[in-house]
């Protein structure tokens, strides 16, 4: 993979193939972009797949390349469609997807502080 640019409409067909056959109904890739503090993941979801409740690592968003997804807190549950782009809450929160859907999620890594 090129660490420049990534080519989202084909890693979203590889990723919901491969959630198709998961037990999990979810499968993920990581994008190298070759940068130092930005952690990129895709996620691909059959429909009904899921991730379960978590607690958010740090500063993030998503964007929905594919499908629909709910993403819900402690608060609200909203549902997120393709090309939308949507801030990952700050707590315990967790995605299902209300179609097959494939979502980019960034995430920053802080430095550690001594």
């Amino acid at each position: 993979m090129d660490p420049i640019a990534m080519e989202l409409a084909v890693l979203a067909d590889f990723l919901l193939a491969k959630a198709a056959e998961s037990p999990q109904r979810r499968a993920a890739q990581k994008i190298d972009l070759d940068h130092e503090q930005l952690r990129v993941t895709a996620i691909g979801f059959a429909e009904g797949g899921e991730l379960p409740e978590h607690k958010n690592p740090g500063e993030a968003v998503l964007q929905v390349v594919r499908g629909r997804i709910r993403l819900t807190d402690a608060t609200r549950s909203i549902d997120v469609g393709e090309g939308t782009l949507a801030r990952i809450p700050n707590g315990v929160h967790s995605v299902t997807a209300l179609e097959p859907s494939v979502i980019v999620l960034t995430a920053i890594s802080l430095p550690d502080r001594p």
